[in-house]
């Protein structure tokens, strides 16, 4: 089967081995070479880099990788894609595939410091497995995905916009995010009900902001958009251990409106918050 493109070689394993997609697990494959060759290209990927890929399904990016970079890391979930993996990497030296679920597994000891994150997402598990990237992987250089094109809008708002959220201050804090390109739904098999973005952020050497205490302002930052129509104040007492006087105290030295909601309030107000607010609990003990 070695004298067939790998494109055509993916769709001949997935068919020899009757593999169906399974709606449930997010299963929509780019079988696309020309296609995924491009998605690699705007990856940015470089033949010194290590990537860790998330969600490789029968492995047509995963091999188009390994001819780019220095290892492939692939993380799937779905052991019945096994046989086609198998022959689908024959060959591809520097490729090691991991059956895990990403939302599960150590990706600290899957990938080291440096290495790039190219996935083709399962769109159920984007703002899981982009947090968790993000919050607790070893360093990454960036992080190029294919997601809903609605969940790339979302990490793409900005403080004050309706779509400002949780994953939105995350993907700003850590790094600068674009969307790289729009792809159709006809481009996968099977074809998904929604218009998809391939994106990329790019982590940052330096935050834009930078707090006292990173771990706490992370945990200042959930506070605020963990119940969306209260008051920063009560969120703030919802997550902390503080009375309502310290809270309203905090929002204070932090020059923030005493009755303002935490979705409004951009990363250097938030930064300031967690700096005031390790002040008071400081204080406290």
């Amino acid at each position: 089967m070695n004298d067939i493109s790998p494109g055509l070689r993916a769709r001949v394993l997935l068919e020899k081995h009757g593999f169906q997609p399974t709606h449930a697990l997010g299963q929509n494959f780019l079988l696309d070479e020309r296609l995924l060759s491009h998605l690699i290209d705007l990856a940015g990927v470089a033949e010194e880099d290590d990537v860790l890929e998330i969600g490789p399904g029968p492995g047509l990016m995963t091999r188009l990788l390994s001819q780019r970079v220095r290892s492939v890391t692939a993380v799937e979930l779905d052991r019945r894609l096994k046989p086609v993996l198998s022959s689908m990497l024959e060959g591809c030296e520097n490729v090691r595939v991991v059956y895990a679920d990403a939302l599960k597994a150590d990706l600290c000891a899957l990938s080291a410091p440096g290495a790039r994150v190219v996935a083709n997402l399962p769109y159920y598990i984007t703002a899981d497995v982009i947090s968790r990237l993000l919050l607790r992987g070893p360093g990454y250089k960036s992080v190029a995905v294919m997601v809903q094109k609605e969940a790339a809008e979302r990490m793409l708002s900005l403080p004050g916009d309706k779509q400002w959220c949780h994953l939105a201050a995350i993907v700003r804090y850590f790094g600068k995010v674009q969307i790289l390109e729009e792809i159709p739904p006809e481009a996968f098999q099977p074809s998904p009900h929604v218009v998809s973005a391939f994106l990329r952020i790019d982590l940052y050497d330096q935050r834009p902001v930078r707090p006292n205490d990173e771990a706490l302002f992370l945990r200042v930052l959930s506070a605020a958009f963990a119940m969306r129509r209260k008051t920063l104040q009560n969120n703030l007492r919802a997550a902390f251990p503080l009375s309502a006087q310290a809270a309203a105290e905090a929002i204070e030295r932090a020059g923030l409106p005493e009755r303002v909601r935490g979705e409004a309030v951009p990363l250097e107000g938030l930064a300031r918050l967690a700096d005031a607010l390790g002040e008071l609990l400081k204080a406290q003990l």
